[in-house]
């Protein structure tokens, strides 16, 4: 509370100093307002939105492509409609979320990649804090357009930024701070009316309503609306000429941003219309019964606006009085207020999956500046009564109080206790929480569970020592940035992984998901499209050797040929090379129990290929590892790999008499270390090391029980 009293005082002296201009207190209360955002900020992303739109960015800066085919794994959701992108019937995966908050996105992420000691997520997250302090500017500056006094334009830009959750929202890289930006944009050049209005403020007004448009196109409602505002008040004292005029120039940007939005579909997916939002019944679309929203998302204690923006009551006391003083002004932001209500309430996700009312979000400028005759008479005016200032005063605490509570902490700890003790039903999607009494039940309230853990969880702040840190994995991506070749593709079934896998030396890499069955179709879509343009897979992976479950691996295991497997950071990194078209020779030696039926030895772009096809005789009795070993002129090995066939996914032990398998093996190998080498085949036993007998077509036994392939 000192530093606010300080601040306050330090505003008080700027606000009345006759020589600082407007311009200048704006752009003074922007920077401080943009330097409280960064002491707030996170060190990481708050929802998978977030993730979805900054690997779109990442990969426009570093490939000049807009997929999120990193980010494959996240298309399966514990509900439908929760599906962060669309995949294409190719394989590739967009993100569907703001096309608008992505291109913001992109010039912060290639400064990360240019900056250094400037990680891509901090950069990123600059995002919120501009344009939540260029909106608290514009509060000010729209104050002063209304003639209140620097004080009161002062007040209610500081309220906006420590008193609501704008505070909260400036950690994200979210839309809705945009669009509180391009709404109160588009309100204050709609407003401007002066004898001699500059054709610019036309432009401005449409400037700010396409930005709210680009981040969600339900604001497209709001151009007639607008557009009413900007003609009504001189209708009779203006040429129709100029209302046209007008109209062009404000719906200019406007058109603009609709065709880089229908350009931006037609890059993804080949037509103008298609966004990646497909409404469906219990999924996504205005489904929502308008008085359930409506009431929940206005004072529930779960979501409701007046809890988490204490000063909107406030707006209450205060917009009969700005609406007598500015009426025309008044109705534009009573219908925006309305039109957003009619449409977010009725959203299938009308609590919007984060902190607070979020979809409420862009609405608050508007009612902080109805709060500007309040501002006015208790804050500047001397002779306000002290029971006006008390009550004032509550309120405005009890706005900061809830904001400390909303940032300290990371809400998503809370949703995510609530959603492992409240599972939800898949065929409601739509209720919060899965439970109707949760929307309502005050003591499960969101702020008063922060409030209780104030002091005793983690605070989320990017300065603290234990702030998150981005997972790393040193060595693997060592060796796939010294190994790689042109035609590489990486297959990831880790999802924590992907801060690693956005860097940019790394080959293509696709996302794809655990624990799905191989007859899932999607998974299926996006693995083939993996596979389709690669030479070479590199497939990282927690599952064991052998695990069932891992039917990615079974399915390279069997049509493409191993070239390494190791165990890096953790996890299994297990290289594949798509093999080249043989011709098999046919061979007669038997190993014990197997016989070698036919094999292939092919050398092509510096990579050995062997393929070789096995038939049981009689039923192993045990477990046998195979070997294949490239053996130098001098004796000496240079390469091998030793494993059970095709990588422990067809144990022997499990083979019946006639079963047979093809197991492919791959090796890296410079050709001029080929010269006289030859290639030796072999079992043995586990852990004996003792070799299966080697016998050839005349039952002659081989010494040494291993069999020498020459080399083409």
């Amino acid at each position: 509370m000192c530093a606010l009293k300080a601040s306050y005082n330090t505003w008080h002296c700027m606000a009345r100093h006759p020589r600082l201009s407007d311009l200048a207190l704006s752009a003074i209360l922007s920077i401080c307002a943009f330097a409280l955002c960064l002491v707030v900020s996170a060190s990481h992303f708050h929802m998978i939105d977030e993730g979805s739109m900054f690997v779109t960015a990442v990969n426009i800066v570093d490939r000049g492509e807009f997929h999120t085919n990193q980010l494959g794994w996240a298309q399966w959701s514990d509900r439908p409609g929760n599906q962060i992108g669309f995949a294409t019937d190719a394989g590739d995966v967009f993100s569907k979320k703001s096309p608008l908050v992505i291109a913001l996105m992109t010039p912060l992420v290639a400064a990360g990649r240019l900056i250094p000691g400037l990680s891509l997520i901090q950069a990123t997250l600059l995002l919120g804090p501009i344009f939540t302090a260029l909106t608290a500017a514009l509060i000010y500056g729209f104050a002063r357009d209304l003639d209140y006094s620097r004080l009161a334009g002062t007040a209610a830009a500081l309220v906006f930024l420590l008193g609501t959750m704008a505070l909260m929202y400036s950690k994200t890289v979210l839309g809705e701070p945009i669009s509180s930006f391009g709404l109160m944009l588009a309100l204050r050049y709609a407003a401007a009316h002066r004898a001699q209005r500059p054709n610019y403020y036309d432009v401005l007004c449409g400037a700010g309503l396409a930005l709210a448009i680009g981040t969600s196109s339900a604001y497209i409602l709001l151009l007639p609306v607008f557009a009413l505002a900007l003609t009504a008040r001189q209708w009779r004292v203006v040429p129709v000429s100029e209302h046209v005029l007008r109209l062009i120039r404000f719906s200019s940007p406007v058109v603009g941003m609709a065709a880089a939005l229908a350009g931006y579909n037609y890059l993804r997916f080949g037509n103008f219309l298609e966004s990646g939002y497909h409404f469906a019944p219990g999924q996504e679309g205005f489904t929502t019964p308008i008085w359930w929203g409506l009431f929940g998302l206005t004072v529930s204690p779960a979501r409701g606006f007046f809890w988490f923006n204490p000063p909107a009551l406030l707006s209450l006391v205060a917009w009969p009085r700005f609406h007598r003083s500015h009426r025309t002004n008044s109705w534009l932001m009573l219908a925006v207020l309305a039109m957003h209500a009619l449409v977010f309430t009725q959203w299938w996700e009308w609590w919007g999956g984060a902190w607070g009312p979020r979809y409420f979000l862009p609405i608050v400028p508007y009612v902080i500046v109805a709060c500007l005759p309040l501002w006015q008479s208790t804050l500047v005016n001397a002779n306000a009564s002290w029971l006006a200032r008390t009550g004032v005063s509550a309120v405005l605490v009890a706005g900061v109080a809830v904001q400390i509570a909303a940032v300290s902490i990371d809400y998503n700890i809370y949703e995510s206790e609530l959603e492992a003790q409240f599972p939800a039903p898949r065929n409601q999607p739509r209720q919060f929480l899965h439970d109707t009494a949760l929307v309502y039940h005050i003591a499960r309230s969101p702020i008063l569970v922060h409030f209780q853990r104030l002091f005793t969880s983690q605070l989320d702040f990017a300065w603290r020592p234990e702030a998150w840190k981005p997972l790393a994995a040193p060595a693997m991506l060592s060796t796939i940035r010294l190994q790689q070749r042109p035609g590489d593709a990486i297959v990831y079934l880790a999802p924590e992984l992907i801060d690693v896998m956005l860097d940019r030396d790394l080959p293509p890499v696709y996302g794809l998901p655990v624990n799905v069955p191989a007859t899932d179709e999607l998974a299926q879509r996006l693995f083939a499209r993996a596979r389709r343009d690669a030479d070479r897979i590199w497939l990282i992976t927690w599952y064991g050797a052998g695990d069932p479950a891992n039917w990615y691996e079974v399915y390279l295991r069997e049509d493409w040929a191993s070239v390494s497997e190791e165990q890096l950071d953790g996890y299994r990194v297990v290289l594949f090379a798509r093999p080249p078209d043989t011709t098999t020779s046919p061979l007669t030696y038997t190993f014990g129990p197997l016989r070698l039926t036919n094999s292939a030895v092919q050398l092509e772009a510096g990579t050995l290929f062997i393929e070789l096809h096995w038939r049981a005789n009689t039923p192993p009795p045990d477990n046998y590892v195979s070997f294949v070993h490239v053996i130098g002129a001098d004796g000496v090995q240079i390469a091998g790999q030793d494993r059970q066939p095709l990588g422990g996914y067809r144990p022997t032990g499990a083979w019946r008499s006639g079963d047979a398998i093809t197991d492919r093996f791959a090796f890296v190998i410079p050709a001029d270390q080929l010269d006289g080498a030859q290639i030796e085949v072999g079992w043995y036993s586990w852990p004996s090391l003792e070799r299966l007998p080697l016998t050839d077509s005349a039952g002659q036994r081989i010494p040494g029980d291993g069999l020498m392939l020459p080399i083409p």
